[in-house]
């Protein structure tokens, strides 16, 4: 094809760019895709491309203010919601709190809340397992035994009516595997963190009622039955540790919505 015959088609297309949808038109129809969004109860990929307006269709000035005044409509809701959240968390925390001491090494990073129904002079001759919450709301299971003999246990299984749960295994080893002797009496502590050990300590939360086994389990096995008191310690912490994390959750997310709210 020569120069001369290119000339028209070029004068096309150039008159086909014109006649397309301008950068306000294209990001008018961007808005109503994220009112469609929003209707459908999508708020995340709404907010995706409300957001994403000004940096594709600069010259949409008026296009860019409103995508930002629905913008921040949004992340005001949703902050609403989150305060709504936040205060009730912040309640029942409070109300909770009273039933625990609050103690932080000096090496953690956060406090830990302790039940005030545990304490070396009510648990120190004994075999049971306690829960204990930072901050956070991070649980930390505790299997302490008791004894004339070691049984070198790296984890507990919880049996009940109906139900089996059981922590992971801790090497001998490990740093959160502690043993001590006083008097001819032995000591085990085994500190479980993680998935396992969150069920475990859910299990038992939901479960109030049942009586329920405790194995410690490692070279040799021991058996007691978990005690009402530490269920009802148990099941406190429990609770505890979800209103911790929906204070912090919602800190979290509140703070991150007030950074990204828009100018107008």
């Amino acid at each position: 094809m020569s120069k001369f015959n290119l000339i028209p088609v070029v004068i096309l297309l150039s008159l086909v760019l014109a006649c397309g949808p301008s950068q306000p038109e294209r990001a008018g129809q961007k808005i109503g895709i994220a009112e469609d969004l929003l209707h459908k109860g999508d708020t995340l990929n709404a907010l995706l491309h409300l957001d994403s307006i000004p940096r594709i269709y600069p010259e949409a000035l008026l296009e860019s203010k409103r995508a930002a005044k629905i913008g921040n409509e949004i992340r005001i809701l949703k902050m609403n919601n989150l305060h709504e959240s936040l205060s009730k968390a912040k309640v029942l925390i409070d109300s909770v709190t009273k039933d625990f001491t609050s103690e932080k090494g000096e090496f953690e990073k956060y406090a830990n809340y302790i039940h005030k129904s545990r304490g070396i002079d009510k648990d120190w001759a004994r075999s049971y397992i306690q829960v204990i919450v930072n901050e956070q709301g991070d649980l930390s299971l505790l299997s302490n035994y008791y004894g004339d003999s070691w049984i070198n246990h790296t984890s507990v299984r919880i049996e009940g009516d109906g139900l089996t749960v059981k922590t992971d295994s801790v090497a001998s080893d490990n740093v959160n595997n502690h043993h001590s002797e006083f008097n001819g009496a032995k000591w085990e502590k085994v500190t479980y963190h993680g998935i396992l050990a969150d069920k475990v300590v859910e299990v038992i939360s939901a479960n109030p009622d049942k009586k329920l086994k405790v194995f410690f389990k490692g070279k040799n096995s021991y058996v007691i039955w978990l005690e009402e008191s530490d269920k009802k310690a148990i099941k406190s912490t429990y609770e505890l540790s979800k209103a911790l994390k929906v204070k912090v959750e919602a800190e979290k997310a509140i703070s991150d919505l007030e950074k990204k709210m828009k100018p107008e």
